[in-house]
C-alpha cells in the first residue's frame, strides 16, 4: 500500500531575492518571478500531480536564508513534530536556507528524525529517491552565495562610512535624516532642545537619575515614544520612560558635539549575528559633518563631570548575586527588584554592611515612577524562614489537607473537568485514527479505479479538514491535562520537600531555589501603628 503523504509547502523570499530576481530586472514576465505566490502555486500543482495531500503552506517573506529562526519555518517544524505533515516540499534548496551546515543538519538529521520526507522540486532532490548526491554540493554553493553577499554588503557599508555617509537605520535622538540625502543628519529642533537641556542640567551638577526623573515628571516623551509619534502609526511597545541609562548614554555621545563615530561594532561573521565591539583603532571618525547640538566646550565640561562621578565609584564593591536576587517582584508594577548594598557607620567607629532590595522601575526612572518597595534582606529572611516553618508544620500535621488547599488555588484545576477532558482525548484519538484509515482506503480505491480522481480529491480533502480540526482540539486538551498534571506533581513534590525544613534555622540559595518561584513585595503600610510590608510568596 502506498504511503499517505501530508505535504507542507514551504515558501521563502528574502529582500535580496526580490531585488535580484529576474522580475525586477525585466528579464522575464512577472508571472514567472520568484514571488511567494508563484512558489506556492508551483508547489501546489506538484503535490497534486504526485497524489500528495496539500496540508498547509508556510511562508517567510523578507527573511534571510542564513537565518533559521523564521516564524513560518519554526511553525513547519512544530507541525512535523506533531505529525500534522510528513513531507516538506520546497521550490529549490536555497528556499530552505543558504547555510551549508544548517541545511545539511536539517536534511540529514532533523527531517528524518521527524519521519519527514524532503523534496526540492527544481533541484530534483528527494530524500527517499536516488538523486541525493548533488544535495550537499548545491547547499555548499548556496552557502557561498550567502558569504559572498555578506562580504560585498560589508564592503559597500565600509566605503560609505569612510566617505562620511550616515548608514545606521535610525537617526540619533536630536537629529533626523535629511529629506534630500538620507545619509546626512540634520537637527530636529524639538528633540535637540531636550538634549541641550539635559547637558545644561548636568553642568549644573544634576545626577543622571535626577535628570531622568525631571523629564518623566514633566511627561516629556522618551526617545522611543517620540520616534513612534513621528514615524509609526503603531503603538510603541518600547521603553515609555526616560531612564538613568538613556541619560548617561546621551551625556557621553560625541554625536551631539558634531562628531560622527562609526564602525565601533559589528557582527562576528555572516553566520554569527552576535554584535561585538571593535578596537578603537578600527573606529571611523568624522568631525563637522553635521551641525552640533551642544558646543565642544560644553561637551568637554560635561565629560569632566562624568569622569569625576566615575572616579567616586572606584573602590565600591562589585555587584554580586545576593540571597534573593531574581526572586523578588514589585507587587504594583511587577518589575524585578534591584539589589543595593549600603554601609552604616556607628558612633564607636565600626561599620556594618546591609543588603536591601528596591523596585527596579523606581530606580531606572530616577525615582519618578512607582515607589521604593524597599525591604532589607535581614527582615525578609526572618519572614520567609517563619513562613517555611509554618508550611512545614502544616504538612506534617495533615499533608492531604494542605495539598487539597493548594490544588483549589490553581485556577485551571478542576477534577471533574479533567476527567471529562481525558475521556474526550480518548474519543479524539480514536476518530483521528479512523480518518487516517479512511484516507488510506480512498487511496486504494483511487488506484484500483473504484473511484474517480475528482471524487478522491473531494473526499480526501473533507477527511483531512476534519482530521486537522480534531488534531487541533486534541492538542489543546492534551496541553490542558499536561499542565494540570504537572502542577499537581509539583504540589506533591513541594509537600515532600518542605518537610525537610521543619527545623530550618538559616536560609541559603539552595533552599530558596527549591521552594520559592518568586515573592511579590508591596509598599510599606501602617497597621495599628506598626509598619508592615505586604508580601506574597509563590
Amino acid at each position: 500500500m502506498n504511503k499517505l503523504y501530508r505535504a507542507g509547502l514551504y515558501c521563502r523570499l528574502s529582500v535580496d531575492d526580490a531585488n535580484n530576481s529576474a522580475k525586477s530586472k525585466n528579464y522575464i514576465p512577472s508571472d514567472e518571478s520568484v514571488s511567494i505566490e508563484n512558489q506556492r502555486e508551483m508547489l501546489s500543482k506538484f503535490a497534486m500531480l504526485n497524489g500528495w495531500i496539500e496540508t498547509r503552506t508556510y511562508c517567510d517573506d523578507g527573511y534571510s536564508g542564513g537565518n533559521f529562526q523564521r516564524p513560518g519555518f519554526l511553525e513547519m517544524l512544530e507541525d512535523a513534530q506533531k505529525g500534522i505533515i510528513n513531507l516538506i516540499l520546497v521550490k529549490d534548496l536555497s528556499r530552505l536556507g543558504r547555510d551549508y551546515v544548517e541545511v545539511g543538519r536539517y536534511t540529514d538529521v532533523v527531517f528524518p528524525s521527524l519521519g519527514c520526507r524532503f523534496v526540492s522540486v527544481l533541484d530534483c532532490l528527494d530524500s527517499e529517491g536516488d538523486h541525493t548526491d548533488m544535495l550537499h554540493f548545491r547547499s555548499l554553493m548556496n552557502d557561498y552565495h550567502l558569504r559572498d553577499l555578506s562580504s560585498k554588503t560589508k564592503s559597500v557599508l565600509y566605503s560609505k562610512k569612510v566617505s562620511g555617509q550616515y548608514v545606521s537605520a535610525y537617526a540619533p535622538y536630536g537629529y533626523r535624516k535629511s529629506a534630500e540625502d538620507k545619509h546626512k543628519l540634520v537637527i530636529d529642533e524639538y528633540a535637540a532642545g531636550i538634549v541641550r537641556r539635559i547637558y545644561e542640567m548636568r553642568l549644573a551638577g544634576t545626577a543622571y537619575g535626577q535628570i531622568a526623573a525631571t523629564l518623566n515628571r514633566e511627561d516629556i516623551p522618551s526617545p522611543s515614544v517620540y520616534w513612534h509619534q513621528i514615524n509609526s502609526k503603531t503603538e510603541c511597545k518600547a521603553a515609555q520612560l526616560w531612564s538613568y541609562a538613556t541619560v548617561k548614554k546621551f551625556l557621553h555621545s560625541e554625536v551631539y558635539k558634531g562628531t560622527l563615530v562609526m564602525n565601533y561594532s559589528g557582527s562576528r561573521s555572516y553566520k554569527d549575528k552576535t554584535w561585538t565591539g571593535k578596537p578603537e583603532s578600527e573606529w571611523i571618525r568624522h568631525e563637522t559633518l553635521h551641525e552640533a547640538i551642544v558646543t565642544a566646550e560644553m561637551w568637554e565640561a560635561v565629560q569632566k563631570i562624568n569622569q569625576a562621578a566615575s572616579l567616586r565609584s572606584i573602590g565600591r564593591q562589585e555587584p554580586t548575586r545576593k540571597l534573593f536576587t531574581g526572586n523578588l517582584i514589585c507587587a504594583d508594577c511587577k518589575a524585578p527588584l534591584n539589589t543595593n548594598t549600603e554601609t552604616q557607620r556607628r558612633k564607636n567607629g565600626t561599620s556594618k554592611r546591609y543588603v536591601s532590595y528596591f523596585c527596579g522601575t523606581f530606580g531606572r526612572s530616577g525615582r519618578s515612577v512607582c515607589s521604593w518597595h524597599r525591604i532589607y534582606e535581614k527582615t525578609l529572611m526572618q519572614l520567609v524562614t517563619a513562613e517555611i516553618k509554618a508550611h512545614a508544620q502544616a504538612v506534617v500535621l495533615d499533608e492531604t489537607a494542605v495539598v487539597d488547599k493548594l490544588k483549589r488555588q490553581i485556577a485551571d484545576y478542576d477534577e471533574q473537568r479533567l476527567a471529562s477532558a481525558k475521556q474526550e482525548i480518548t474519543k479524539l484519538h480514536r476518530r483521528v485514527q479512523e480518518l487516517e484509515a479512511m484516507t488510506a482506503k480512498l487511496y486504494e480505491d483511487k488506484y484500483s479505479g473504484a473511484i474517480s480522481e475528482n471524487t478522491f480529491m473531494m473526499l480526501a480533502q473533507k477527511n483531512e479538514q476534519e482530521r486537522l480540526t480534531k488534531v487541533e482540539h486534541l492538542d489543546a486538551l492534551l496541553s490542558e491535562v499536561d499542565k494540570a498534571e504537572k502542577e499537581t506533581a509539583a504540589i506533591h513534590s513541594w509537600a515532600a520537600i518542605i518537610q525537610k525544613y521543619l527545623d530550618i534555622s538559616e536560609l541559603d540559595r539552595t533552599i530558596i531555589d527549591e521552594l520559592i518561584d518568586h515573592i511579590e513585595i508591596g509598599e510599606r503600610t501602617i497597621v495599628d501603628g506598626q509598619r508592615s510590608v505586604l508580601s506574597n510568596q509563590k
